[in-house]
This record gives structure tokens, C-alpha cells and sequence, in this order.
């Protein structure tokens, strides 16, 4: 359901995947993130179409597929970090190929699918890009952690922020491409800041303090791998904390293998950087 949460700044929170935005301006919108599944994708454009005539940007929060797949069912030029552009501009077919092999038992996502091109950023920035248009001020700010790409949206009049996934709410976090050491910087950054509002990646609108639950998650999994790497065992063996982590948010039926795979890309990530830490024990 389309909410406005501040005048001209839209939301919308239940697609599957990542929560997407749109920021009126006086020459335009600029779209925050599109819907993985192609039909919300189309029904996100339209939406999209019914509130202005012209789209300035679409703006990812980093390359996965969850923030970006619905790039193509918007006439704008697409913008990202620099390493997010780098990201995408090395996607193959594989790359739609893998996304298909998530949706076996939904034949009708997969075929959807046929139909999805990757359109790559055309713009990107590195720290901060600031922007006015019409009338009003955006800010484009590198956050990192949760992915080298990951980045934001900040409104300075209305003190909001679009997190991407530095912020995910009720939910696992993604790891698997991570500098967790980061992440948690960030987010201790993040509850220092007097935002007005948090629109997370994933989940539920928040205010800062709903990000230390994700910072218990980190601190957890790098407690739990750490344990594991100085006792000797392999990345491997490791896996074990899978079942330590996995009831530590809810997820929805059938999702468990997906979560537990999400898990695993976070403790072989997490093992790896115990190993760069501590060295060869």
C-alpha cells in the first residue's frame, strides 16, 4: 500500500524484496530501489506514473537483485554508488539465471523472468552527491557495511532516511558481502544522528534505535564465528553456527532454506575475515 510519509515522499512496503520510495520534486521524481518480482515491478512504475509525469533518477542502494531488478520498467537514467555500478557491469545471464532457481516452486515468478534485462547504472558517486531540484534538496550519502556499495537517501528538511539494507527491521541481515567490523561502525554513527525517520531496506518504517537489533545479529555472528575459528575448526565445520543463528528473526514458511543459505553467505564472509584478522592459527 502506497504511504506518503512526508509531503511528495512516497513509499511503498510490500513488495517482495526491498522496500522502494519516490521523491517528488518540482522537475521530477527520483525513485528509490524497484521491486525484484517484474509484475510489482510494472505495478511500482505505474504507481510511480499516477503521482508525476517525469521520473529525474532511479536510484539502487546497492546491486542486488532485490533493489534492482525492476530498473527496466522506469524511462531514467539509473544511478548508483561507483561500486555498485561495478557490480552490475560484470552481470551475465547466470546472473537471471540464478534469480529463477529462487522461485522453483513458482513457476509463475520464473516466467516473469524471462522478460528481465539488467539495465546498469548510468550515473554514480563515491561519498556524497547532493542534489537540488525543484525546490528541493537530496542528499545521495555512501553508508557501506552491509555491502561496499551500500548507500542511502537522506532528506535534510525532513531529517529522513532511505538506509537501503544498513537497516533491515524483523529480518535476517545479509552478510555474505559484508565488512561486518564496518557495518557495526555505521550503525553506532547511525544512532548518534536525530533522524526523524528511518525507511529500512527490508521491513517496517523505524527510528534509530531499531538498528541495534541488527547490530546484536553482527556482534552475534562474529561472536559465534570467532569461537569457531580460534578453536581450530574450518569454514566448513563452521557451518554449524547456521542452526545457532537461524531462529534469531522470524521468517516466513517455506523461506528456510533460503534463510539458511543467506546464513551460510554470512559465515563464510564473517570466517574469512576472523582469518584476516587473526591470521593462520
Amino acid at each position: 500500500m502506497l504511504q506518503e510519509i512526508a509531503d511528495g515522499v512516497f513509499i511503498e512496503l510490500d513488495y517482495e524484496g526491498a522496500n522502494v520510495g519516490c521523491i517528488l520534486t518540482g522537475a521530477g521524481a527520483i525513485v528509490i530501489d524497484t521491486p525484484m518480482i517484474p509484475e510489482e515491478a510494472k505495478h511500482w512504475a505505474k504507481t510511480v506514473s499516477g503521482l508525476t509525469n517525469r521520473v529525474l533518477y532511479v536510484f539502487n542502494t546497492d546491486h542486488h537483485r532485490a533493489h534492482i531488478l525492476g530498473n527496466q520498467f522506469f524511462n531514467a537514467p539509473i544511478m548508483s554508488h561507483e561500486a555498485a555500478w561495478k557490480e552490475m557491469n560484470n552481470y551475465k545471464d547466470t546472473f537471471i539465471d540464478r534469480t529463477k532457481n529462487l522461485f522453483k516452486k513458482r513457476p509463475d515468478v520464473q516466467k516473469q523472468l524471462d522478460e528481465i534485462r539488467i539495465v546498469k547504472p548510468e550515473l554514480s558517486f563515491t561519498g556524497r552527491l547532493i542534489v537540488n531540484k525543484g525546490g528541493r534538496e537530496v542528499h545521495f550519502v555512501h553508508l557501506g557495511g552491509h555491502t561496499a556499495a551500500t548507500s542511502g537517501v537522506f532528506l535534510p528538511d525532513e531529517r529522513i532516511l532511505f538506509t537501503g539494507d544498513l537497516v533491515v527491521v524483523n529480518e535476517h541481515p545479509a552478510l555474505g558481502q559484508c565488512d561486518s567490523e564496518d557495518w557495526l561502525k555505521k550503525l553506532r554513527w547511525l544512532r548518534k544522528q536525530k533522524f526523524s525517520l528511518l525507511v529500512p531496506g527490508h521491513g517496517d518504517l523505524c527510528n534509530v534505535e531499531a538498528s541495534e537489533p541488527v547490530s546484536e545479529y553482527i556482534r552475534a555472528m562474529r561472536s559465534k564465528v570467532r569461537k569457531q575459528y580460534k578453536s581450530g575448526r574450518t569454514k566448513a565445520e563452521a557451518a554449524v553456527v547456521i542452526s545457532q543463528m537461524i531462529d534469531y528473526f522470524p521468517y516466513r514458511q517455506g523461506e528456510k532454506s533460503i534463510i539458511e543459505k543467506r546464513i551460510r553467505a554470512g559465515v563464510s564472509r564473517v570466517y574469512d575475515e576472523m582469518k584476516a584478522l587473526y591470521g593462520q592459527l
